[in-house]
């Protein structure tokens, strides 16, 4: 560990990684460019205040399309009360998620209520910029002596990646900003832990963010994500046994989708994040047959998350690209969709020649008011397919249980008569305040066996 006090900057070595903080920044959270003191809120969790911080998340290839969002992290724990204070007046007012009808008490510019078990929170004012609130159980446990611990301020890597290595455990304060892309390739036994950021918003470059390549038993937890210019925040390809949980993401440009999967994938489990996305909120692909193979994407979860998502894209996306021989055993239940810029809530646009079967969305809860669309599944060459040739897929056994959504038009359309779409069972959905019905369905002739069951 090397300190060159007269150029303000610390080199901190891990294992032949020189990774430098400018002391500049150390305890000055708040004179980070993207992030400021809020003025707007104020929030007490069981009358203590909470620091609350204005973001400002934009796509640097539009650089006038800035997105404002008030946040606060919170030491999770059932039946605290959160008190809100609004710095200007206000009538109206949205939480989310809207599933929980939970209590609220107004009284004048303040909003108190108590949180259910469950971690996330959005509350919308109207003509206001949203906030969000954050929650985490406590994570100081995971900031031992072995591990390699990155204390408040702003982190650099000489070429902009953090490069991560096997058999360790990255803990980051709350505070503390790693400014660069984060790659853990070819490595095993893997954790960041913590309630910092990992954050490009001031260097920004192009590409997939945090990425996951040829790896295991990787655990992600508790901090954020900040990525400001065009490329997926989260990306996984031939990984396995990883558990992501607690995260926050905040990227709302071009591309910036939340949380993908790609070929060779399985076993990994995403439970309590919150997804700010500028593209698809989870988007499960296989892109590179040839580069990446063609195991399986399978046996993958994701429960209790919140997508906000703007732009373009959708809420769930199975697929454009499945470059795979098989995309099956998946689960999603409990997906909040508290916004949704245009899209839908769940789509499986199938442009290649994967199986993909044995799906199952449960839960899946689309707030969005004027929502047109709910599902939409199809087989079928795109712009996306792989360009050496298209070859055609199959969809199957898919089901769609206790959904709701205020969209009531739901697509299927098979290919040709061995490339269908078929057993597809949706239970007790509701669509615009109503259960579902057959005739919400439009679909072609190269479909079979959809059923709609009420109870």
């Amino acid at each position: 560990m090397a300190f060159l006090w007269g150029m303000v900057v610390i080199s901190i070595s891990c294992k032949g990684s020189v990774w430098s903080t400018d002391l500049r920044e150390v305890g000055l959270y708040d004179s980070y460019a993207p992030i400021e003191k809020s003025s707007q809120y104020q929030v007490f969790i069981n009358e203590k205040p909470v620091q609350v911080w204005r973001e400002t998340c934009h796509d640097m290839e539009a650089p006038n399309e800035e997105t404002h969002i008030h946040t606060a992290l919170f030491d999770y724990s059932v039946g605290a009360q959160i008190k809100i204070v609004s710095s200007t007046a206000f009538t109206d007012f949205v939480l989310s998620p809207k599933r929980f009808n939970i209590a609220t008490v107004k009284k004048g510019n303040e909003l108190t209520f108590v949180i259910p078990e469950y971690y996330n929170y959005t509350l919308v004012i109207p003509g206001q910029e949203p906030l969000m609130l954050f929650g985490a159980p406590d994570l100081s446990s995971y900031k031992t002596e072995n591990a390699v611990v990155f204390e408040k301020g702003v982190h650099t890597a000489p070429d902009g990646l953090f490069k991560l290595e096997s058999n360790t455990t990255y803990y980051l304060e709350e505070g503390a900003i790693l400014n660069g892309k984060v790659l853990i390739q070819n490595a095993q036994n893997v954790k960041i832990i913590g309630r910092g950021y990992i954050d490009d918003r001031t260097k920004p470059s192009r590409g997939n963010f945090l990425r996951v390549y040829n790896s295991e038993n990787i655990e992600l937890k508790g901090f954020g994500i900040r990525h400001a210019t065009q490329g997926w925040q989260v990306d996984m390809v031939n990984s396995k046994e990883i558990q992501v949980s607690y995260l926050n993401l905040l990227s709302f440009g071009l591309n910036n989708d939340g949380l993908d999967l790609g070929t060779g994938c399985s076993q990994v489990h995403f439970e309590h994040c919150f997804i700010g996305a500028g593209d698809d909120g989870f988007g499960w692909h296989a892109t590179n047959a040839a580069e990446d193979g063609e195991e399986p994407l399978t046996d993958c979860t994701a429960r209790d998350c919140i997508i906000w998502k703007g732009k373009v894209g959708h809420g769930i996306r199975i697929g454009s690209s499945l470059e795979t021989s098989a995309v099956k055993n998946l689960h999603f239940k409990d997906i909040d969709i508290v916004r949704i810029a245009d899209g839908r809530a769940i789509v499986i646009p199938h442009s290649d020649w994967a199986e993909v079967k044995d799906i199952v969305f449960e839960g899946v809860r689309d707030e969005k008011p004027d929502q047109g669309g709910f599902v939409a599944a199809y087989i079928g060459q795109t712009q996306f397919s792989n360009p050496a040739g298209y070859r055609p897929g199959s969809i199957s056994d898919i089901q769609f249980i206790n959904c709701v959504s205020n969209g009531t038009n739901i697509r299927l359309e098979g290919y040709d008569e061995k490339h269908k779409i078929k057993n597809i069972i949706f239970k007790n959905v509701k669509l615009a305040g109503r259960p579902m019905q057959q005739s919400d369905i439009k679909m072609n002739e190269y479909v079979e066996n959809v059923v709609v069951l009420n109870d």
